[in-house]
C-alpha cells in the first residue's frame, strides 16, 4: 500500500462516528477549487482526541454558530489551526482553545432547513479572555440574500489529495443557486468537515446562512445550508445568545 492510501485509511479508520456526522458534503463542478485560509473568526469544533470535527464561527464575543447535526463534537473549539502533517489535524497554542459551554446549546437536527446549533464558548483557562475579544467576529444578517449573489464558506473539511490541507482551514467563493423555505442552495466546495460553516455574503461581509449538506456533482446539484432570515427558531436563539452576553466582563 502506498504512502498516500495509507494515510487515508489511517484517517478513515480514525473518523468513524464523525464521518457520519460529516454527512456527504461535496465538491462543485469538476475540481477543487478551495484554498487554505487562516480567518481567525472561522474555528473547528471537536471531542478531545478526535482525528477531526466541524466548523464553528464567531457572532460575538463568545456566541457561536454550527451545524445541529455536530453536537456530539461540542467540547473543543480551537482557532488559528496549524496545517495538518500527512493528513493528521495538529492543533493550536493552547491560548487559542476554548471549552463549548454545553449549557447555552440551542439546536435542531432536522435535515435540510432546519439543521443549526447556536451556543457559547467559556472563557481561555490560560488568558481568561473570550474568543470573540480575541479572534473578531462577524456580524448575521436577518435580511435574505438575492439568488445570484457570492458567498463565502471557510472551514476544516477533507481533503485527502492535499495532506496538509486535511481538516486544515480552506475556503470557496461561489454563487447562491436558489432559496426555497429556509434552504439556501449554493455552488461553493465543501466537504466533510465544512459542517457548520457560515455562509458569508461576500458583499456585505455578513453571515446569512449556516452550511449543512452535501448535494454537488460535476455539473449538477448544489449543496445546501439552513437560512437564518426564513427560520424564525434560529434568529431567536442568536439574539438570545447574544444578549446573554451582553453581560460579560
Amino acid at each position: 500500500m502506498n504512502r498516500s492510501l495509507m494515510t487515508l485509511f489511517f484517517v478513515m479508520l480514525g473518523l468513524g462516528s464523525n464521518l457520519a456526522l460529516a454527512g456527504d458534503k461535496t465538491i462543485c463542478g469538476e475540481s477543487d477549487d478551495r484554498e487554505p485560509s487562516d480567518n481567525a473568526k472561522v474555528g473547528r469544533i471537536l471531542e478531545r482526541n478526535a482525528p477531526a470535527g466541524c466548523t464553528i464561527t464567531l457572532i460575538g464575543r463568545s456566541c457561536v454558530i454550527s451545524a445541529g447535526h455536530c453536537t456530539s463534537t461540542f467540547e473543543l473549539a480551537e482557532f488559528n489551526v496549524p496545517l495538518s502533517r500527512s493528513g493528521r489535524i495538529t492543533h493550536p497554542d493552547e491560548k487559542d482553545i476554548y471549552e463549548a459551554d454545553r449549557s447555552s446549546l440551542v439546536y435542531k437536527d432536522n435535515g435540510q432547513g432546519d439543521d443549526f446549533s447556536v451556543f457559547r464558548l467559556k472563557s481561555n483557562k490560560i488568558t481568561g479572555q473570550y474568543p470573540g475579544d480575541v479572534q473578531g467576529y462577524y456580524k448575521v444578517s436577518f435580511a435574505q440574500p438575492r439568488v445570484g449573489a457570492m458567498v463565502r464558506i471557510t472551514g476544516y473539511g477533507a481533503d485527502s489529495s492535499q495532506g496538509d490541507r486535511n481538516y486544515a482551514q480552506q475556503t470557496h467563493v461561489g454563487p447562491i443557486s436558489q432559496i426555497s423555505g429556509s434552504i439556501l442552495s449554493h455552488q461553493v466546495d465543501t466537504m466533510g468537515g465544512n459542517s457548520g460553516s457560515s455562509v458569508i455574503l461576500e458583499e456585505t461581509q455578513e453571515i446569512v446562512a449556516i452550511h449543512t449538506h452535501g448535494g454537488c456533482g460535476t455539473s449538477y446539484g448544489s449543496n445546501a445550508s439552513t437560512l437564518i432570515s426564513a427560520h424564525a427558531a434560529l434568529k431567536t436563539a442568536i439574539q438570545n445568545c447574544l444578549k446573554a452576553e451582553a453581560s460579560l466582563r
